[in-house]
């Protein structure tokens, strides 16, 4: 169990490369920051590319 989650681990480390977005520690979770993305995950394991589509950033 423990290597199939270092696995899905390291595919996201992959994905988040290939999209360019920066994975930083933030507490016990990972906050994923890159054009378009802000976001913070309590697990890498099972990120998918959906996940990693910028949103559009509108005004106030």
């Amino acid at each position: 169990m423990e290597n199939q989650l270092e696995k899905l681990r390291s595919e996201a480390k992959k994905l988040c490369a290939q999209a360019g977005v920066a994975i930083v520690p933030y507490g016990n979770a990972w906050w994923l920051v890159g054009k378009g993305i802000n976001r913070v995950v309590g697990e890498l394991a099972g990120l998918c590319p959906s996940q990693l589509i910028p949103l559009p950033v509108m005004e106030r």
